[in-house]
């Protein structure tokens, strides 16, 4: 049902030159998934994975996911520095047997350099890298797992983060607030203390994202889009 083991994109020379000899050390800090609804009925999944790592070239955190929502289906991976920053991060878009949309990117002494190949052809894309930048696609779920974790706001504060949203070839900047720190969350029947977090971009389009206590996402939900996602186990 999901998409299949992203395929390495054609990079740059200088972003292949970046890439670090060895693989990162790692240790796991989330695994699971979400059931997708789109005006309360079931229309997909997506499986994720968060880790902790300590990559050569400043990573600290990744994040992968398979998502299917209709007939599309989606791989991604995002790795971080510690600040949430990108580091590198590749998309692969299928609909049906067909590849839509595969693209790469790498952090280049102070810019993000991506690759694109789409239906429409290929592009190389550099972006400035401003403090405490963030990937905030219009789509997907585990990114806010991302945005989160880690976050130190006192109830009813919050930050304005610059963003990058590559597939849709866009900068813009990220409003995250946190709502409210003593929500509760029924996961697979179990009641869960959440923090309520509220985020908006720069299209003006909001967000609500659950999250324990330990930033393991719970639950998000895209009002304009009627999509809401629903974790199915509770976190371990």
């Amino acid at each position: 049902m999901l998409a299949a083991p992203l395929v390495a994109a054609r990079w740059p020379a200088s972003v292949a030159s970046a890439r670090p000899a060895q693989p990162p050390a790692q240790l796991r800090l989330d695994v699971g998934s979400f059931t997708l609804l789109v005006n309360g009925q079931r229309a997909g999944r997506e499986q994720f994975s968060v880790q902790r790592i300590a990559s050569q070239d400043g990573g600290t955190l990744e994040a992968r996911s398979e998502s299917a929502l209709g007939d599309r289906r989606v791989a991604m991976r995002l790795e971080t520095d510690s600040a949430g920053t990108p580091v590198r991060y590749s998309v692969e878009e299928r609909r049906g047997a067909d590849v839509t949309l595969r693209l790469g990117g790498q952090r280049v002494r102070g810019r993000f350099a991506t690759l694109a190949r789409s239906s429409t052809g290929e592009a190389a894309r550099e972006y400035l890298l401003r403090p405490g930048a963030v990937v905030v696609e219009d789509e997907g779920i585990v990114q806010y797992a991302v945005l989160v974790r880690d976050r130190t706001l006192g109830e009813g504060d919050g930050i304005t983060l610059p963003s990058l949203t590559p597939i849709a070839n866009a900068q813009g900047a990220v409003r995250l607030v946190l709502e409210t720190g003593t929500d509760t969350i029924v996961v697979a029947g179990a009641r869960r203390a959440a923090r309520r977090w509220r985020v908006t971009a720069s299209s003006g389009d909001l967000r609500l994202v659950w999250a324990d206590l330990e930033g393991r996402l719970l639950r998000l939900t895209i009002p304009a889009r009627n999509l809401e996602a629903l974790r199915d186990d509770v976190p371990r």
